[in-house]
């Protein structure tokens, strides 16, 4: 079989396991987005006060993600290895693991909501319009940890396209929620954002139902079949030590978000909801390499786990390429549009000219977070963990941060400043990972040792 057929085969794949991740991921940005323009229909400062504490509700995706991003690397490589009787007892470890976590999230939220929303300098009116929202929302974040680890089971196996519909349900019921609470249909009272919390909660109960089904059909293992003797210490160890530096990397992203949110705060209520409207539009623009660096990043651990080093560097650079003219293509049309994509959300023409400039510079940014986003996962599933969480922590918090405060405030750019301080780090760091990824390095740091060289490019198969 020659070169070319391979890689036309493993495109194939690539493009099986991604498609369901980018619909899960523009669902999820949709909803977003919906939610924002009801919020916004509603009072512009609720959208400044639900997009500050969204920000905190975000970062602990990746705390939570020390669990699910361990289990998925892991299962990965044990696919690859043919090691599959194993896999049970990682199932075991991480349900166990995501709920201590999830748990102590949710009790932190519910206890300490005002000085967290103090903490993102937001004034008094904005805390007293996000308090029930973070307490409620942030309270039932366990649900959210149980379900992102089934979901990482899911796709792990390569069954990304029942996995679509956990987002999914969650997301349609929770705008529905979402209509009836800001609304009032059928003369119900007006629940503002405390029920937009509650509608949440409502769809990612439902969606954890949901997943618990899909994991006893797809992959043979009943959440009635925990059993804490069959906890493993030793997984627990490598789950934790290959998922707290890959999604380390993402929460000191996040982190850095936040710091950021706190010096735009200071520029001003209008620059506030400019971000928040940036940052919900500039999502759509990463969702097809976020996807295809997710599809990658299961095909790359299979392949580390087989011993298949040649086929992943391959995998991997392919990959990045096809995200980068992606990314590009999807930019510059944002860019061209931005005005009518602007007076969906907002008739305030400060913030729609303050968002122009922003989305010229959206431009280079978004197109070196592609190698960014596709080449940490890469490096991520060969068991590469830490080089990208140096990387993101010097590069973040050194180069930065700084960046964003000095061309923000002092040199008076503005929200575009910060912009051009985003763009400069994700240059920075797409050179670092480029250079790690050639190197070869991650050869040596895979979890799972294979005891055969080969094994079949197909849909996972369940512990059944």
């Amino acid at each position: 079989m020659s070169q070319k057929k391979i890689l036309n085969i493993s495109d194939r794949e690539l493009l099986f396991l991604s498609w369901p991740i980018f619909i899960e991921l523009f669902l999820r940005v949709v909803i977003g987005n919906i939610n924002v323009w009801m919020i916004g229909h509603y009072s512009e400062p609720a959208v400044a006060a639900v997009g500050a504490a969204n920000q905190l509700l975000n970062l602990t995706v990746f705390i939570y993600g020390f669990i699910t991003v361990g289990t998925q690397i892991i299962i990965a490589q044990l696919i690859g290895a043919k090691r599959k009787a194993e896999i049970k007892t990682v199932i075991n470890t991480a349900l166990l693991g995501s709920v201590v976590i999830g748990v102590l999230i949710s009790l932190a939220f519910i206890f300490f909501a005002d000085p967290l929303l103090h903490f993102m300098n937001l004034d008094q009116e904005l805390i007293e319009i996000g308090r029930s929202y973070l307490q409620i929302y942030g309270g039932s974040l366990f649900i959210s940890s149980l379900t992102a680890v089934v979901i990482a089971v899911m796709r792990s196996h390569g069954f990304t396209q029942p996995a679509l519909l956990v987002p999914m349900t969650a997301s349609i019921l929770a705008v529905i929620g979402n209509y009836f609470a800001l609304y009032s249909p059928f003369g119900l009272p007006n629940f503002g954002v405390t029920g937009l919390a509650a509608s949440s909660v409502f769809g990612n109960t439902i969606g954890l139902l949901i997943a618990v089904i899909l994991l006893k059909k797809y992959i043979g293992f009943s959440i009635f079949d925990f059993r804490p003797k069959q906890v493993s210490k030793d997984y627990i160890k490598k789950i934790l030590t290959y998922g707290m530096p890959s999604s380390g990397e993402s929460l000191s992203y996040q982190g850095a978000q936040i710091v950021v949110t706190m010096i735009v705060a200071s520029l001003g209520s209008s620059v506030l909801v400019a971000k928040s409207y940036i940052t919900a539009i500039s999502q759509f623009v990463y969702l097809v390499a976020n996807a295809l660096g997710q599809g990658n990043q299961i095909m790359i651990g299979r392949n580390v786990g087989a011993g298949e080093f040649e086929k992943a560097h391959k995998r991997g650079i392919r990959t990045m390429i096809i995200g980068v003219f992606a990314s590009l293509i999807i930019c510059i049309l944002t860019f061209i549009f931005i005005e009518p994509i602007m007076g969906i959300f907002t008739t305030n023409q400060e913030v729609i000219d303050i968002s122009r400039g922003v989305f010229l510079v959206e431009i280079v940014l978004e197109t070196v977070r592609a190698v960014n986003i596709i080449l940490v996962g890469s490096l991520n599933a060969s068991g590469d963990v830490k080089f990208p969480l140096l990387c993101s922590l010097l590069v973040l918090w050194v180069i930065s941060l700084p960046f964003s405060y000095a061309m923000a405030i002092p040199a008076h750019l503005g929200l575009i400043g910060v912009w051009i301080a985003y763009a400069i780090d994700e240059g920075l760091r797409s050179i670092l990972m480029i250079y790690r990824w050639h190197s070869g390095v991650w050869r040596s740091k895979a979890v799972v040792n294979a005891p055969t060289p080969e094994f079949p490019e197909t849909q996972g198969e369940a512990l059944h």
